[in-house]
């Protein structure tokens, strides 16, 4: 995968990524009143592929069951995606150098044979 991050009309999996990114464990029943009365409300009839491809995109899915029930979904890296659901990677730190503060001040000598 690449660390190019998409542009274009955002995808309905994207849209429910958005619902998932502050990383807590989210209801069906949640999701489904986000898109309730928007054009995306047909999101629910495929919301387990629409799931997939966010694990396609990178994304971890932790899937909470009661028995086979699905009871909520939670995005585990949740840090790793963008205000706009698309995924983004692995930021990375800006490593500090190490500052070595130890100085040698004796030199032993060793024997040759």
């Amino acid at each position: 995968m690449s660390n190019v991050i998409r542009k274009g009309k955002q995808n309905r999996h994207e849209k429910i990524t958005q619902v998932l990114l502050s990383g807590k464990p989210v209801s069906p029943d949640e999701i489904r009143q986000v898109f309730a009365g928007t054009d995306q409300e047909k999101v629910m009839y495929r919301l387990s592929t629409n799931i997939y491809n966010i694990r396609l995109d990178g994304g971890i899915i932790k899937v909470h069951k009661n028995g086979r029930t699905v009871t909520a979904y939670q995005l585990v890296n949740c840090d790793e995606f963008n205000a706009e659901g698309r995924y983004i990677g692995k930021q990375k730190v800006a490593a500090t150098p190490k500052v070595v503060t130890e100085t040698v001040t004796e030199v032993q000598e060793v024997e040759t044979v």
